[in-house]
C-alpha cells in the first residue's frame, strides 16, 4: 500500500458509525490484501511454471532430435557394416576363383607341354600322369581320324552318320546334314556365324 491508500483507509474508517462498520471495513481489507498477495503469487507461479515448461520442451526438443540423429547414424553403420560384409565376402569369392583359374591355367600350361613332346616337362610327371596323356592323345588322334574320314566320305561333322548336304553362307562350307543344320548357328569348321543355309545335292 502507498500513501493515497493510506488515506483512503483513513478517510473509510471516519465514516465508519460504530464498531460493526470498522470490523466490516478491516475485514474488507484483509480480504483484499489476502486476495492481491494470492493473485500476485499466481502470477508469479504462472510465470515460473510457464519458464519451466518452456525449458522442458526445449530439452525434449533437443533430446528428440538427438535420438533421431542417433538412431539414424546407428542405421547408416549397420548398413555400412552389412556392405562391408558383402563386399568382404565377394573379395574372398574372387579370391578363390582366381586362386581356381591360375590353378588350371598352370594345369593347361602343363598339358600344352606334354602334348608338343617337352622332355623335361614329361620326365618330372609320374607314370599313371604320362598314361593318362597318352590316352587322351590317343583318344583325340582317333577323333581327329573319324573327323577327317567324314570329310573324305561326305559325313556330317557333328553326327558322321548322314551325308552332308547343306551349304552354310557366307562361309561356303557343306560339311553338315540337314537334321544337323537346325541344330547350329556357326560353321562348326571356321566358326563363322550362318546368316543363310541352302540345301545342295552332291553326286
Amino acid at each position: 500500500m502507498n500513501e493515497q491508500d493510506d488515506e483512503m483507509l483513513i478517510e473509510e474508517i471516519l465514516c465508519c458509525q460504530n464498531d460493526d462498520d470498522i470490523r466490516s471495513l478491516v475485514d474488507s481489507q484483509c480480504l483484499d490484501i489476502i486476495g492481491n498477495s494470492l493473485q500476485d503469487q499466481l502470477t508469479l507461479a504462472h510465470k515460473q511454471l510457464f519458464r519451466v515448461i518452456k525449458l522442458f520442451r526445449e530439452f525434449l526438443d533437443s533430446s528428440r532430435n538427438q535420438f533421431w540423429d542417433q538412431k539414424k547414424k546407428r542405421e547408416q553403420n549397420q548398413t555400412l557394416q552389412q556392405d562391408y560384409l558383402i563386399i568382404h565376402h565377394e573379395l574372398q569369392l574372387e579370391k578363390s576363383r582366381g586362386k581356381q583359374i591360375e590353378e588350371a591355367n598352370n594345369q593347361l600350361r602343363l598339358q600344352i607341354k606334354l602334348y608338343e613332346g617337352d622332355f623335361e616337362t614329361i620326365r618330372q610327371q609320374s607314370f599313371e600322369d604320362i598314361k593318362k596323356v597318352e590316352e587322351q592323345l590317343v583318344k583325340t588322334q582317333n577323333q581327329i581320324s573319324l573327323y577327317k574320314n567324314s570329310l573324305i566320305q561326305k559325313f556330317c561333322v557333328i553326327c558322321l552318320q548322314k551325308e552332308y548336304c547343306i551349304l552354310l553362307k557366307p562361309c561356303g562350307h557343306v560339311c553338315v546334314c540337314e537334321e544337323c543344320s537346325k541344330k547350329i548357328d556357326q560353321c562348326p569348321i571356321d566358326r563363322v556365324k550362318v546368316t543363310k543355309m541352302n540345301k545342295v545335292y552332291l553326286s
